[in-house]
């Protein structure tokens, strides 16, 4: 069976960064209104800012709708989902062969799960998925496998071929980096960013996982940039026409975005994603040259 290590669009079009948006993030936008988007309205917005996908969990009862959401305004799909069998997987593998989304990416399991169990697991779902020609990504991120670093390096160990969705706010906050030299994160990080293949953008100051980063330009953000930048070039290294590395703004609403007392928003989600994406396509840029 062939393995698939990254999206692939099946064109002979250079390597390029696909940038998408997350459907979550955009519950509850605009910020602080009695009045929220419609889905029209947000793809709409998503579309015009540039964003070329929507990263969406569906259910039986609302892919047909969100489909042809996504198909009026011209966006693709990815889907996502949190297998805890393997059936799961299946019937999020067949949602995607249905939908025709790009990829698949999963927070597989709980954490608490026997790294050598979860291994074996993740493998079996990614050939489920790559049977049916479908890329399948294991997400970094908490209250799944794995869900820190020392836990994604033993995963790494016993299964040297996963390929990763980083979330990689998760590892920087459960590690408590500030992106200060003397602690490493890139080299400690690096095994994982070497595998990963598809990155969501959030960031964590090293104490809260999502904070608001103004324009981008201070060192928290760029500590992020730095972490990304590293992802891109690893990933390039091997990169050929048609592959696609796909970057998904993915800002959560609350619990995730911090709240004041009355528990209003004090961060734009959607002025920070237009940002995540800009901080992306810096990264992009810093990875390597580009294929004209």
């Amino acid at each position: 069976m062939a393995h698939f290590d990254r999206y692939n669009d099946g064109t002979q079009a250079p390597p390029r960064l696909q940038i998408q948006h997350s459907l979550w993030s955009l519950i509850g936008l605009p910020m602080n209104q009695p009045t929220e988007w419609t889905i029209d309205e947000k793809f709409e917005r998503v579309k015009a800012a540039g964003f070329e996908g929507v990263e969406c969990w569906l259910s039986d009862e609302d892919e047909a709708e969100r489909r042809a959401n996504l198909s009026r305004h011209g966006l693709q799909l990815t889907l996502g989902h949190h297998p805890h069998t393997l059936e799961d997987v299946g019937k999020t593998v067949a949602r995607a062969v249905r939908l025709s989304a790009d990829f698949v990416f999963a927070q597989p399991l709980n954490p608490f799960c026997p790294i050598k169990e979860a291994a074996e697991f993740c493998r079996e779902a990614r050939n489920i998925a790559n049977s049916e020609g479908m890329a399948f990504f294991v997400e970094t991120h908490r209250n799944n496998i794995p869900e820190s670093l020392n836990q994604a390096l033993q995963l790494v160990e016993e299964w040297p071929e996963v390929r990763f969705t980083g979330d990689l706010s998760h590892f920087v906050v459960v590690s408590e980096f500030y992106g200060l030299e003397y602690e490493r994160a890139v080299e400690r990080m690096m095994p994982v960013l070497s595998r990963t293949s598809h990155l969501h953008g959030r960031i964590s100051n090293g104490e809260q996982v999502q904070v608001d980063v103004g324009d981008g330009t201070g060192p928290t953000a760029q500590f992020f940039v730095q972490i990304w930048t590293a992802v891109m070039r690893e990933w390039r290294k091997d990169a050929g026409p048609g592959d696609v590395f796909p970057f998904a703004s993915e800002l959560g609403p609350p619990r995730y975005a911090i709240t004041l007392p009355d528990g209003s928003e004090f961060s734009d989600r959607w002025e920070q994603s237009l940002v995540m994406k800009r901080l992306a396509e810096q990264a992009w840029s810093a990875s390597g040259p580009s294929y004209a």
